[in-house]
């Protein structure tokens, strides 16, 4: 006398008798098309990743904040100051650095000047504001 066994198939036995499973064990060497899988989705996300870190990047460089603007300006008019170029860094919307770059900064007298007029127009100390040179 025979037994048959008529419990249903188990999850696992479904999935190894499934006729995609099947397909994938007739393919040969899998180990190699799943790891240029894996690699092409990897480059995928870092291509991802770095093309949204470069348009920030661009987006940054390329803005000066009304704040900034108004700075340069104002510094500009320092006798011998020349073209200015501000960046204000904040955090918590408190200041807390400054930098000025000015054609006339390599005089040190100019470069005095503009250093207490920072300090003076945006209200802070003169221990955060930086004056350079302009590159020639």
């Amino acid at each position: 006398m025979q037994i048959e066994d008529e419990r249903k198939e188990g999850t696992l036995a479904r999935i190894n008798n499934s006729a995609i499973v099947k397909k994938l064990r007739g393919v040969k060497n899998i180990q190699i098309i799943a790891l240029i899988f894996i690699i092409a989705v990897g480059l995928i996300i870092y291509s991802s990743v770095m093309t949204a870190r470069s348009n920030a990047r661009d987006a940054s460089e390329s803005v000066m904040t009304s704040e900034e603007q108004r700075l340069s300006a104002i510094l500009s008019g320092i006798e011998g100051a020349g073209k200015v170029e501000t960046m204000i860094t904040t955090q918590k919307d408190v200041i807390v650095g400054v930098i000025v770059i000015a054609e006339g900064a390599d005089n040190i007298t100019v470069r005095l000047k503009l250093l207490d007029a920072a300090a003076t127009a945006l209200g802070v100390s003169k221990q955060i504001v930086n004056v350079y040179s302009h590159k020639k």
